[in-house]
């Protein structure tokens, strides 16, 4: 497998204007931890491309969170398959973390959505958490609510979409394309099309689901209509606000769509596109003046405007060799310079006929494909706001917004990736924390643990880490270090080999000990020269949780934090209830400087200093309290 480093999250405000504390990130952490323990379930979860759970690429591994002097960031590796055996094992992984997602997530809501689903037969159906838990069978909401999806009746169109206005008057919106109907208690959702994928694995597309909320409300005039899932009902009180972040919003070009001139455009996509999104290319065609009669024999002038974008990758939600089109429709008037009318539908195409259509133009491509359209608009609706639906529900597709104008510096800024990039050694804080979880149990005593080894004459030599000066007396008067020994690198770094609290003693009397020892002897050494930089790790478990803690940087400050600590952390307690306190400590202790501490202990639950190759140990020998050093 291959591994990179990579933040998953910080406790920043981000570009949606949201905001995870550092105790909430933590709690998040520890429940995932804590879950997947007796699920049997490796930690972690899998990595999908563009948030699509049918593009499976990798699985997390989660490390811990990192606080330095600007934020709290969620740390974590990505592991990618390099081979067929271990794409073949991430599948499995990936299937089996699915599983039990959608098992425990519907445990205790099952009977209950069957008791409310009847009469309707559940025989063919199955169970899935999505925005909440659902029962998933063809057709079992429109069995339930023939109203609100028969095409043809007083609430629903010929299309099959339900007048939005209506349906509001039969049940309440607790979310943008998710419906509460008190009678049943039972959820009903926007359609499976406004979906990646098409499919619902994926969540819905909450960007363009906020915009047509925000529109219908916001102008009472426009007919407003939305195509309803009709396979799948939910259970209310199962339901929680899923969030995926995606920095996409609104383009910023011209209103003057009367000087857009007529005729089709292709944008070919980039291969950023192609890889993250999938798209290939996206065709527009603006159609010559147009004139009609209207009501009582007025003549109106239009412009008819199409849009529809073509895939790379089989819609996984239409079943095999299908490819789902995103497609929109609009006509623009030129007296009330206005859009008038605006759809959007899905276009589906069988394989062959795909590989004929994406060979031609919109505007002769005909109508080789299965339409469903899912959602409309009548009436007047300004120009900003129909660029914003029209954006929103291309999610993703950046080829909107440069066919539209849209400045280049804006097509990157709504199309990038916002993941939050680790620093560099050379933009650190002089002074960092990294809190670290794992499983396990720890029963011996207070003890040093002896993880690396140096060669000596042929032979490897297992050692502990303590440095030359005071704090490698410590360690040599309070640790029992049989079987290695001790060193020291004389580059007046120390990486500290991670100290192990058993629950055999008292932990939280045993650590503020040894805090305090650690922080007097590194004061010292730092005063006489010794030590300018340290990584000082921690572990002690908590209720089958090994919490690691490493304080790291300008020796001086981690000195001064370890001094501090026990007024902060209380081993007794989760992390998430004194993080936040760290962290701030942090931001007091060290303002913002370049001072490297990098990243080479992490796969391991630490912080370390990295060392060139050509620093060889010393080895210290011990002699009673004496030590006398020999060249490794």
């Amino acid at each position: 497998m291959r591994c990179d480093l990579a933040v998953f999250n910080n406790d920043q405000v981000n570009l949606d204007l949201m905001r995870c504390p550092a105790s909430e990130l933590m709690k998040a952490e520890e429940y995932h931890q804590r879950e997947c323990q007796p699920r049997g379930l490796r930690p972690g979860m899998p990595v999908n491309m563009q948030h699509d759970m049918h593009r499976l690429v990798g699985w997390t591994r989660p490390i811990g969170l990192y606080a330095d002097s600007q934020m709290v960031r969620v740390m974590g590796l990505v592991e990618q398959p390099d081979s067929e055996q271990e794409k073949a094992d991430l599948l499995a992984r990936a299937e089996e973390y699915w599983r039990h997602h959608h098992y425990d997530g519907t445990a205790l809501f099952r009977d209950d959505l069957v008791a409310r689903a009847a009469p309707a037969s559940l025989s063919d159906a199955c169970f899935l958490y999505l925005e909440a838990a659902v029962v998933k069978r063809a057709g079992i909401a429109a069995e339930l609510y023939p109203d609100l999806y028969a095409p043809g009746g007083a609430s629903v169109d010929r299309d099959g979409l339900t007048n939005y206005r209506r349906l509001l008057d039969r049940v309440k919106e607790l979310q943008p394309g998710v419906f509460h109907d008190s009678g049943r208690n039972l959820l009903l959702f926007a359609h499976s099309f406004f979906r990646r994928s098409l499919s619902h694995r994926n969540k819905l597309n909450s960007y363009f689901l906020q915009s047509f909320v925000a529109k219908a409300n916001k102008n009472c005039n426009l007919e407003v209509r939305l195509r309803l899932d009709p396979d799948i009902v939910g259970h209310p009180d199962s339901l929680q606000d899923s969030i995926e972040l995606e920095y996409w919003r609104g383009p910023m070009y011209s209103d003057d769509i009367a000087s857009i001139p007529n005729g089709v455009t292709e944008h070919k996509a980039d291969e950023r596109s192609r890889k993250f999104e999938g798209i290939d290319r996206t065709h527009v065609w603006w159609k010559s003046p147009e004139s009609r009669q209207v009501g009582g024999g007025e003549v109106v002038e239009y412009r008819t405007f199409e849009v529809e974008e073509l895939i790379e990758n089989p819609s996984e939600g239409l079943g095999e060799h299908q490819f789902g089109c995103r497609y929109a429709h609009a006509e623009f008037s030129v007296a009330e310079a206005a859009i008038t009318h605006f759809d959007g539908a899905i276009r589906a195409y069988l394989g062959e006929r795909y590989l004929d259509r994406i060979e031609l133009s919109i505007d002769r491509a005909g109508k080789q494909a299965a339409y469903t359209k899912l959602f409309r608009f009548d009436g007047a609706l300004a120009i900003p706001h129909w660029k914003r639906l029209l954006s929103d529900y291309f999610r993703g597709n950046k080829l909107i917004l440069e066919y539209l104008g849209a400045s280049a510096e804006v097509v990157t800024a709504r199309s990038k990736d916002i993941a939050d990039q680790p620093l560099s050694e050379a933009d650190c804080s002089t002074l960092v924390a990294l809190v670290s979880l794992d499983r396990g149990t720890i029963e011996d005593p207070v003890q040093i643990c002896t993880e690396h080894s140096v060669e000596v004459d042929g032979l490897l030599v297992p050692y502990v880490e303590a440095g030359a000066g005071e704090v490698a007396h410590f360690v040599a008067a309070h640790f029992d270090v049989e079987g290695s020994t001790m060193v020291d690198f004389g580059d007046g770094v120390l990486n500290l080999s991670r100290i192990r609290f058993g629950t055999s003693y008292d932990v939280k009397q045993k650590l503020y000990a040894v805090l305090s020892a650690l922080s007097e002897a590194l004061c010292r050494d730092v005063g006489a020269g010794i030590i300018r930089q340290a990584a000082i790790p921690l572990v002690w478990e908590n209720d089958g949780l090994l919490i690691t803690l490493t304080v790291a940087g300008d020796a001086d400050k981690v000195a001064a934090l370890l001094g501090e600590l026990q007024n902060i952390v209380d081993p007794t307690k989760l992390p998430s209830e004194w993080i936040e306190q760290l962290s701030d400590i942090i931001k007091v202790r060290a303002p913002r400087q370049k001072s490297a501490v990098n990243w080479s202990g992490v796969s391991r639950g630490i912080l370390a200093y990295q060392r060139s190759a050509d620093i060889r140990p010393s080895l210290l020998m011990q002699e009673g309290t004496k030590t006398r050093s020999s060249e490794g």
